[in-house]
């Protein structure tokens, strides 16, 4: 398949404090496997076999681990992942957004199906959504007739269709409007800090047009938290394995 798939993979994982130990949370094993490991998996199994990895903390640990894989990678280094975010790592990206492209935060268990449901979307621009209600947390959507109207944390949950799950398909025609936002939220703005769908509301408002795909009905979730990496190791986990052994 000639889609890439992007990887934000810089940052250490703070949030689950103790959880991970001192590996990047990338690389927190559920069922005997990474976090990492799982994503690749469900790339090959899908036939996407060019992967760019943005790599930062323990960096070298990361890539040894991906290399396990026979895929072709392309690894750019965020030096700066302790100060910055997802936008900025996926800013550093931008000359490797040269064709249609999956993107994927690095700390989502999911369904291999996600990905398949994402590359059918008959919009060449697609989220994966969980529908329902929000947290304070998420990263929430507001949709009209399936397509994405604004994305951000601090929109109001009552307006919200859902959870974006940190998982994306975006075609080549919208590249250069993604690649000009992503200079203004980084080198007009300054905001390093940022989460990269920042870059994705500013392209949304300018008139850009998203496909929300609901995969509410697959096992997904990102890990950010110690109860998150709980409710995987629990349930998603299982879940996605029994799924799996029923195909």
């Amino acid at each position: 398949m000639n889609i890439k798939a992007i990887i934000l993979a810089a940052g250490e994982g703070k949030r689950l404090g103790k959880a991970k130990g001192n590996q990047p949370k990338c690389l927190v094993k559920l069922g005997g496997k990474s976090l990492l490991q799982h994503q690749l998996s469900a790339l090959q199994h899908t036939g996407i076999n060019r992967i760019v990895i943005v790599v930062g903390y323990r960096q070298q640990q990361v890539m040894e681990h991906a290399r396990e894989f026979s895929l072709d990678f392309k690894f750019l280094t965020n030096s700066r992942y302790s100060e910055t975010n997802t936008a900025y790592s996926l800013w550093l990206t931008k000359k490797e957004m040269d064709d249609s492209f999956l993107y994927l935060n690095a700390d989502v268990l999911f369904h291999p199906d996600v990905l398949h449901r994402l590359i059918k979307a008959p919009h060449g621009n697609a989220m994966a959504i969980v529908k329902g209600n929000c947290g304070v947390e998420e990263v929430k959507v507001v949709c009209k007739n399936h397509i994405i109207q604004r994305i951000g944390k601090n929109l109001d949950k009552s307006a919200c269709y859902g959870e974006f799950i940190g998982i994306a398909k975006f075609s080549k025609e919208v590249i250069p409007s993604f690649k000009e936002k992503l200079d203004e939220v980084i080198q007009n703005d300054r905001l390093e800090n940022e989460y990269f769908e920042a870059a994705v509301d500013r392209m949304l408002i300018a008139g850009v047009e998203i496909e929300a795909v609901d995969v509410g009905d697959l096992p997904c979730i990102e890990i950010d938290f110690p109860e998150d990496l709980e409710r995987a190791r629990r349930e998603i986990y299982p879940q996605i394995m029994q799924s799996m052994r029923v195909k």
